[in-house]
């Protein structure tokens, strides 16, 4: 069966205990996160979020692009240097695709295809720019990846042996029936153990040339959002797994170890070690809610807005100063969440025109946004504002 065992059930058929507890108190406190937020906030939270998760999950690549330098690139500000122009356009690719996945994922029957899987390696890979990572290096070889198929040598990644690649229709065929077989009827805490496990067993395919770490971590994201995981995109896992790159790597390192004797589970790989990567992934899971719930806090983040326009007004900060009354509209909106136009001059109580100027000016500065240039005005978290209401989701630069 090459990858089973799929879940922590031992040899006489009992699942662990602790890691089912585990996964019921991460879906019990992802679901908390949206609790004390109008729905405004928590899309600008999530689009913060598609900029950090991506410049996160190229890090644990050694390409991490800052956010800084993902909004410049989503304003097509794109830099002089070569390298870092191409590093711009991957994380836009990696946005991309993390939109695709949000609208596809939640009504998608079954992720665990290797159609689906195809697709997200081709909706990456089809993107501008990212010609430039089609030739690949692999020992003394040139080798050319196509978006959307599987690779078509075998390859060895550190110790791990990938499977032939002969075999992979055969592998994939056997993937989508094991886990989409058990996956639907289950409780929401045994969906987020088979989603934690699929991450593992397909890094451990490696179906593709390039791309299999991010690629895999995509497939996680669409595998929450598919089971329906609450507050997931409030916080994503790839910052907790960038932050100990090494120990992540490690612990995929341990689920790959073949079954180690007759107690070691009843598949040919390990059940010891599948269990120990699980336990690994449901603790950063729970690092990752706990450190977004606690940077949440609607009186933590008004203070600190006041604390961010002062130092902005006082020329502390590197980009220009904020004008006067922008702490009144940023706190009314994070609150409200939208207001129209015609009320901003009420909530600074000054005037049509200084209320009119405040707008334009924020707008410009790209802390506001809306849907039109008359329409209702929403609070925008830009990655410079971000950095300082949220100090360790977003790394100075």
């Amino acid at each position: 069966m090459y990858f089973t065992p799929i879940l922590p059930i031992d040899i006489k058929g009992n699942m662990d205990a602790e890691l089912l507890s585990l996964a019921e108190k991460v879906c019990i406190k992802s679901a908390s996160l949206k609790g004390s937020h109008n729905p405004f906030i928590i899309n600008a939270i999530k689009e913060l979020l598609r900029k950090t998760n991506s410049y996160y999950s190229n890090k644990i690549e050694s390409e991490g692009t800052h956010p800084l330098d993902i909004e410049k690139a989503m304003r097509k500000d794109f830099s002089s240097n070569e390298r870092e122009k191409k590093l711009q356009l991957l994380s836009l690719a990696h946005i991309d695709v993390q939109r695709y996945i949000e609208a596809n994922a939640s009504s998608h029957e079954n992720i665990f295809t290797k159609e689906f899987i195809l697709q997200l390696h081709c909706e990456f890979y089809i993107k501008e720019g990212m010609e430039a990572f089609l030739d690949i290096s692999y020992e003394d070889k040139k080798l050319k990846m196509y978006p959307g198929r599987f690779r078509v040598d075998d390859v060895y990644v550190g110790k791990h042996i990938a499977p032939k690649y002969t075999e992979l229709d055969t592998i994939f065929n056997l993937f989508e029936n094991s886990y989409e077989a058990v996956y639907t009827p289950s409780t929401q805490a045994l969906k987020l153990l088979y989603a934690l496990s699929s991450h593992h067993r397909l890094v451990w395919i490696h179906p593709f040339l390039d791309g299999n770490g991010r690629i895999s971590r995509l497939f996680l994201d669409a595998a929450f959002l598919n089971m329906g995981l609450e507050g997931y995109g409030l916080w994503n896992i790839s910052r907790g797994l960038a932050r100990e790159g090494d120990e992540y790597k490690k612990h995929l390192s341990l689920a790959d170890m073949p079954m180690q004797g007759a107690t070691d589970g009843k598949g040919p790989l390990s059940l010891r070690g599948l269990t120990y990567y699980l336990r690994y992934m449901l603790d950063i899971a729970l690092d990752q809610i706990e450190f977004m719930n606690k940077n949440l806090q609607l009186n933590s983040l008004g203070h600190k807005i006041d604390k961010f326009v002062l130092l902005s007004q006082q020329g502390m900060l590197q980009s220009k100063p904020l004008p006067k009354y922008s702490s009144l509209l940023f706190k009314e909106l994070l609150i409200s969440g939208e207001v129209p136009r015609g009320s901003v001059k009420d909530i600074i109580n000054k005037s049509d025109r200084t209320a009119t100027t405040l707008i334009k000016t924020l707008v410009q500065m790209d802390y506001l946004e809306s849907d039109t240039p008359k329409s209702a005005l929403r609070l925008k978290l830009n990655a410079e504002f971000a950095s300082y209401l949220m100090p360790d989701l977003i790394p100075s630069k």
